[in-house]
Formats: structure tokens, C-alpha cells, sequence
């Protein structure tokens, strides 16, 4: 039975979508990992989002709301481009959220470009979320 759960979670890898993590799964590991020199462990969903908004790494309402919305490859880039820029003190803003640099095409790019390596936290994050949300997130939503 472990053997599948492997070949399932390599699929999930290679197919660059996490099985069933949503935005909040997104914004919490985001808070938790990247900043977790400013965001408690223990912090709720609700510090982790108020954290990351306040400081322009933005996660839509409209996504945090659809359990649909299955985050991907790229919107994980965003939010490691948008961190990037935010520890470098070169981030520039529009309408309160970082905006990506004009000299990528994608937050992928941005990435690539500035040697930011999403990989390892990308499968930590699938690995954390292959099961279900996290436990901040199946609170706050009650799933």
C-alpha cells in the first residue's frame, strides 16, 4: 500500500498539481515555511493569511474560497517570487499586492531567472498535503 502511495505522489510531482491542497493549505505553508522567523508555529489560518496580505504576498479571497481551486506549480512560484522580493526590499506594489518585475513574463520565470529554487519546498508541500488540508485549514473551514 505504500508503494502506491509513492507512485501517486510521484505523479502528483511530475503532473505539478497538488492532489487536494487549496489556497489555504497554500497560505498557511507559505506563512509557516518562508517566514517562519516572523509567523508562530502555532499561528491560526486567519494570522497566517493577515501576515501575508499585509505584507503583499496575496492570495485571492475568490481562490481561498473555491475548494475547486487546486493550487498549482506556478501559483506556488508567486508566492516564492513575491517572498523573494519582499526579503530583498525590492518589492514594488500595485494595489497592496507585490507585483511581479517586468523583466520575467511569469512568476516561473522570475524564479528561474533569479535562482529561486521552488522545488524542494514545492514536494514538501505536496508530501504535507497529500493526505488532506492542513490541520489550520480543516479548522478554520470545517472540512
Amino acid at each position: 500500500m505504500k508503494l502506491w502511495n509513492y507512485i501517486l505522489l510521484f505523479f502528483l510531482l511530475v503532473a505539478g498539481i497538488a492532489r487536494s491542497a487549496v489556497f489555504g493549505d497554500l497560505a498557511v505553508f507559505a506563512a509557516k515555511e518562508y517566514f517562519g522567523g516572523y509567523v508562530d508555529r502555532s499561528a491560526s489560518f486567519e494570522q497566517c493569511m493577515v501576515f501575508l496580505n499585509g505584507r503583499g504576498v496575496s492570495i485571492s479571497l475568490f481562490d481561498l474560497m473555491d475548494p475547486a481551486q487546486v493550487v498549482k506549480k506556478e501559483d506556488f512560484a508567486r508566492i516564492a517570487g513575491q517572498s523573494k522580493l519582499l526579503f530583498l526590499g525590492e518589492a514594488e506594489y500595485k494595489s497592496g499586492t507585490i507585483r511581479k518585475p517586468l523583466d520575467a513574463e511569469t512568476w516561473v520565470d522570475y524564479c528561474l531567472l533569479n535562482d529561486v529554487d521552488i522545488e524542494p519546498l514545492w514536494k514538501s508541500f505536496v508530501e504535507k498535503t497529500a493526505e488532506g488540508s492542513l490541520p489550520e485549514v480543516k479548522v478554520y473551514f470545517n472540512r
